[in-house]
């Protein structure tokens, strides 16, 4: 059930709060991570209010690649035609509404609901509707798929399911010159992990943007990189971001130093050196390697479960490669992963109590505060049109 904006429990006083500048803001409200009413209205204006990275374009490079994300009640997939060109579609036939695809990815020899055998072209345009030929009144050009809004940028596919959301290079912005020189649109994906997390999804986000716990919660990954090293990104688009410098010794982040693989074609001597994290809003976290980039997609089930899909892509030619094996950069990640999970964890819980209060960010939480504030700025949208409203 969606929330509307007048009943949004959320005060515009705390949200300035974290809206000041990092010096002097305050973290976001318990009720953002704790109550189901404000996911509730994020899924509904944040998630299907505007552009959210579904995958990336190696699922839909081929005729007939699909594939299929649920965001609260709806489920929409993504489907390359003859051309290898992706269109996206609510999942649900023209006919009694049965989900035309089940899994989450795969390839389609046709676009065909399971039930009733409707069938679909690859552009969304209803071919086949047995028995309705003596149906007065009845026109295929009326009954297509319901389209949605995609769009391709650098090799992250998004969705607008609003359709009403800014230009998709606009979303992306300055971030888009560092995905084309690590070559992502052209990439292809070795491993692919799911995992459910008993967290909020901005705690998530949240961790993804400092490492401040990187010493104490992931130790193999502070040996490859200090966890102060760097510098922190920003520019035009909804997006935060920052570097961390590889330790001496240390060719790419792996267990045990890493596999030797080529760097991605292109890439400078300071960027082999780094290894470049951003958080695309609200859900896509992309970092940027040496000899691979790894995404994860945030998808939120509950206020306090979040599913995360984690994929880890490389260049062709080194896949193709006899001796390729991907096992240090997964294995190395799937534990970090798993460690964050498990500090998210207790975050979530701990965040319940009636006597939490949101803490003040340290001087090394800018990109944190960066995510909160595009966060904050959302439920601000919601509660000043309330005010008006009421005014």
């Amino acid at each position: 059930m969606s929330v509307d904006h007048e009943t949004l429990p959320l005060s515009i006083r705390d949200l300035q709060r974290t809206r000041e500048p990092l010096e002097r803001a305050t973290a976001l409200p318990q009720a953002a991570f704790t109550d189901p009413r404000v996911l509730d209205w994020e899924v509904e204006h944040v998630f299907m209010g505007g552009w959210i990275g579904v995958g990336h374009a190696d699922q839909v490079r081929e005729r007939g690649d699909y594939l299929m994300v649920e965001i609260g009640r709806e489920s929409v997939f993504v489907v390359a035609d003859d051309d290898g060109v992706p269109h996206a579609f609510l999942n649900t036939c023209r006919h009694r509404g049965a989900r035309i695809v089940q899994e989450p990815e795969g390839r389609l020899p046709r676009v065909q609901c399971p039930y009733h055998a409707w069938s679909y072209g690859f552009d969304g345009s209803l071919r086949s509707a047995p028995h309705t030929d003596e149906i007065e009144g009845f026109d295929p050009q009326c009954y297509g798929l319901r389209s949605v809004r995609v769009a391709v940028v650098e090799g992250i596919v998004m969705i607008d399911l609003s359709g009403t959301a800014p230009a998709p290079d606009d979303h992306v912005g300055d971030m888009a010159p560092a995905l084309a020189r690590y070559r992502l649109d052209g990439l292809r994906r070795a491993q692919r992990i799911v995992y459910s997390v008993d967290a909020n999804w901005k705690a998530i986000a949240e961790n993804y943007s400092e490492c401040l716990h990187c010493p104490g919660v992931h130790p193999e990954l502070n040996q490859l990189s200090h966890y102060l090293s760097g510098e922190t990104l920003s520019g035009a688009g909804a997006w935060c971001g920052g570097s961390m410098t590889l330790r001496d010794g240390a060719a790419t982040m792996g267990r045990d130093g890493g596999h030797t693989r080529p760097p991605i074609d292109g890439l400078t001597e300071e960027d082999q050196r780094s290894v470049v994290y951003y958080l695309l809003f609200p859900n896509t976290l992309i970092s940027l390697h040496p000899d691979y980039v790894m995404l994860h997609t945030l998808w939120p089930r509950a206020f306090n479960r979040t599913e995360v899909v984690c994929e880890w892509f490389f260049e062709p030619a080194t896949m193709q490669a006899p001796d390729f094996d991907p096992s240090d950069a997964v294995g190395f990640w799937d534990q970090v992963n798993r460690e964050d999970w498990h500090v998210c964890e207790i975050t979530q819980k701990g965040m319940a109590s009636r006597g939490f209060e949101p803490g003040r960010y340290t001087s090394e939480e800018f990109d944190v505060h960066e995510f909160d504030v595009m966060v904050a700025d959302r439920y601000m949208e919601a509660l000043a049109g309330a005010v008006e409203v009421g005014s």
